[in-house]
């Protein structure tokens, strides 16, 4: 049985790896996300082979650890900084409670659903909790998935191409501004011998941080992390270290079992990132999660994403009564986000990009491990999108008993 399940596993997850390498290639976004989704939901999906699921346990070990990168993050800084997002999280909730009364009443209004399927279908929540409303309220879980389908992989797409925009433009800018700095002085008397190797040794430096370990390919990554030299640096770290990754990891489980137990939303990694974050302000030594792994979860975020795909969502997303409406909803979704994101933006202070993953209407693990694979700021971004989830969890069920 135990053989069966380690073997179901490295096949699911060997596949998930070939689609982020086959997605990177073809120099796609999010490739250790979207890869996984496109290769395997293509073989689910046309029954190319008979794929096994993945084991119960796997994605919630890896919400646990994504908790544990994010909550690793949490200084005292970040703390208090936390004080700045209330009032983007009441943008953020009025936002998606309008959403889901405006786009709601015109899906019911326009397109063949149900009144529960079209308010549960403009509600911008993940995945996995929108469907278990979905299936409690008798609601059409198949339409539903489509919808949250169709924005989790419109913000994967969408999204990394609006931040390489946003990066290029900012890379303009600066080289332009090195242009006048090197005209302004060109008639200066020419830097000592010592402050030019100072600042060739600087840019070298600079260089080197420009290109981190995790910009190799993964078949480099391997080559770097097994041959002698690594594998006797990282038994040395495990050997020093590892009583601080026992007691992080435990630290996590415990408040990601104890959050899920309240039935928290993504209570898994919300109460993995409390328990570590809370750890961390106090005191206590916690370990941080390196970015090859982090790379090896957004797989596993890929193929949690895959196991929703089916025959089924493909053949609705292809009448025409759902066609027209959803893409016009879709659209709406989208094009507001956007506003919001600006609002933030302006209202905080934030960088562009981690605002508009604030306000993505894709879910929230997904938009989270975006947020860490760009370097933007997993804090904020997860924590918008909890006070988001709270206001569906809330607001969904109470109009369900006061207009059904």
């Amino acid at each position: 049985m135990l053989y069966q399940i380690i073997c179901d596993a490295l096949l699911v997850f060997g596949l998930g790896l070939g689609g982020w390498q086959i997605v990177a290639r073809l120099r796609m976004p999010a490739p250790e996300i979207l890869g996984p989704v496109v290769l395997i939901g293509a073989l689910r999906v046309w029954h190319t082979i008979d794929l096994p699921s993945m084991p119960e346990f796997f994605f919630p070990a890896a919400q646990v650890i994504l908790g544990i990168f994010i909550g690793s993050m949490l200084d005292r800084k970040a703390a208090r900084e936390l004080k700045s997002m209330a009032l983007s999280a009441l943008v953020i909730v009025v936002w998606t409670l309008s959403m889901i009364v405006i786009i709601g009443f015109f899906l019911e209004r326009y397109s063949v659903m149900d009144f529960q399927t079209a308010l549960l279908s403009a509600s911008m929540g993940g995945l996995p909790e929108i469907t278990v409303l979905a299936m409690a309220s008798g609601a059409s879980a198949a339409v539903i998935i489509v919808m949250q389908l169709i924005r989790m992989l419109g913000s994967i797409m969408l999204f990394p191409v609006l931040f390489q925009k946003l990066e290029n433009k900012k890379t303009g800018n600066n080289k332009q501004s090195v242009m006048v700095s090197v005209l302004d002085t060109e008639d200066r008397p020419e830097k000592p011998a010592l402050e030019q190797s100072n600042y060739k040794a600087d840019h070298a430096h600079h260089q080197a941080d420009n290109n981190p370990r995790q910009n190799t390919s993964f078949p480099d990554r391997i080559k770097l992390s097994f041959n002698r030299r690594a594998i006797r640096q990282q038994a040395q770290f495990f050997k020093e270290s590892w009583k601080r990754v026992l007691l992080t990891l435990v630290v996590a489980a415990a408040g990601g079992l104890f959050f899920d137990s309240l039935g928290v939303p993504a209570g898994l990694m919300i109460g993995s990132t409390f328990f570590v974050a809370t750890a961390s302000l106090t005191g206590l030594p916690v370990s941080k999660i390196s970015h090859s792994l982090l790379s090896i979860l957004l797989v596993a975020v890929g193929i949690n994403v895959a196991e929703s795909i089916t025959l089924d969502t493909i053949l609705t997303m292809t009448q025409t009564e759902f066609v027209m409406p959803i893409l016009i909803a879709t659209t709406v979704m989208f094009a507001s986000s956007l506003g919001v994101a600006w609002i933030i933006h302006r209202l905080t202070g934030w960088d562009l990009p981690t605002s508009l993953l604030a306000a993505a209407p894709g879910g929230f693990t997904v938009m989270t491990a975006l947020a860490i694979k760009h370097d933007l700021d997993p804090v904020k971004v997860s924590m918008l999108h909890l006070c988001r989830l709270f206001a569906i969890k809330l607001f969904i069920p109470f109009v369900f008993m006061w207009l059904i």
